[in-house]
């Protein structure tokens, strides 16, 4: 019995020991799990509304960055619009409308150019406008860059007075180079028959760069009157000055609706530069090269056509229907000139179409696009 008491006791203290190392590992490990999921759950509060915070806030920049963006968008597009409004509904004075057109020749604003084409007749600050930009038109002070902006402010105006005051400009200038600020800005004039008949009168100058500056600029008119100006100096001198090389004149006139049957008289005819007149025809499109094919279709001589359709082709647009059109003139085969061609025009689609082109010498090659 004595020898079981200090056994007991043994044993009780191992148990004890025991319990004592387990429940501390225990507790340990349950206080540690408690404390990490505390820091977990302490992290966890802390990013989830951070994150969410930061992603509400993220969000609500995006938001708020996609709206200043959308309104920044919005603004630069009323700004646009605005910008764009005529000129005559945009501004209310003539101080605002110079400050405008100075903003813009800073960098050449092709939209504030587009907004001054043309104002309205009626344009109470007009006058007192085009008064300070002709001024400053001419001064010698004023930056050419400059000068040449406030100078095509004053050819798109419409107005017979500005387009008077360019060629007088032209013709005064103090140097070539100052002429040829003026006369580049002459050859965009704009307006009615008044400009255009002007324009006609001065295609007769002997200043050979107001000469030159007005036949452009009448070239670019497109209108009937346009086309009988152009036409009636072809026939009277030929075209002696060499305009259709500098790219202007019959040959590169592109004539309207009105236009059209005003030059395909002129081809009827069969001048001597009634090839000018097909030109300027086909580079009507489609309803000029439909007038083209009934001359050529109904001539009396259709080998001596043949030079009516020399490089013809370099003045076609390849739109939609003008092949269709041309494998008409095949099918119906009423002249061989005619036939000849349209099947040129169908093998010029063809070849574009493949990337294949055609130099001025008639030979192939691929198209450096490919």
């Amino acid at each position: 019995m004595k020898k079981l008491v200090p056994l007991l006791a043994i044993i009780i203290a191992a148990a004890g020991a025991y319990l004592f190392i387990t429940g501390g590992k225990a507790t340990s490990s349950n206080t540690q799990e408690t404390k990490t999921e505390s820091q977990n759950g302490s992290n966890d509060a802390e990013i989830s509304p951070s994150s969410t915070s930061s992603s509400t806030s993220s969000t609500g920049q995006k938001t708020s960055s996609s709206t200043t963006s959308t309104n920044a968008q919005d603004d630069d597009g009323d700004e646009q619009e605005e910008q764009l409004r005529p000129a005559a509904e945009a501004y209310t004075s003539s101080e605002d409308a110079l400050a405008a057109v100075l903003k813009g020749s800073k960098d050449y604003d092709d939209s504030t150019l587009e907004q001054f084409t043309t104002p309205d007749p009626n344009c109470a600050w007009c006058p007192e406008f085009y008064t300070s930009v002709r001024e400053l038109a001419t001064n010698p002070n004023t930056p050419q860059e400059q000068r040449s902006y406030l100078a095509e402010i004053l050819a798109i105006s419409g107005r017979l007075e500005n387009v008077q005051m360019l060629a007088e400009y032209i013709k005064n200038a103090p140097s070539n180079d100052v002429a040829e600020v003026y006369a580049e800005a002459l050859e965009l004039s704009m307006g009615k028959d008044d400009v255009t008949k002007f324009l006609g009168d001065q295609m007769a100058a002997t200043n050979d760069v107001l000469r030159e500056a007005s036949v452009a600029a009448v070239t670019n008119q497109g209108t009937q009157s346009a086309a009988e100006l152009l036409i009636s100096d072809l026939k009277a001198k030929g075209d002696v000055h060499g305009y259709y090389a500098l790219g202007m004149g019959l040959g590169e006139f592109i004539p309207d609706e009105e236009a059209i049957p005003t030059v395909q008289e002129f081809v009827r005819a069969r001048g001597p530069d009634a090839d000018q007149g097909v030109k300027a025809l086909l580079n009507a499109g489609l309803p000029g090269v439909r007038v083209v094919f009934d001359e050529l279709e109904h001539s009396p001589n259709p080998d001596a056509d043949i030079a009516l359709i020399k490089g013809g082709l370099d003045h076609i647009n390849m739109e939609d229907g003008l092949v269709d059109l041309a494998n008409e003139v095949v099918s119906r085969n009423q002249s061989p000139t005619a036939v000849k061609f349209a099947r040129e025009i169908i093998q010029a689609s063809q070849e574009s179409e493949e990337g294949t082109e055609v130099d001025a010498g008639g030979e192939q090659y691929q198209s450096l696009a490919e």
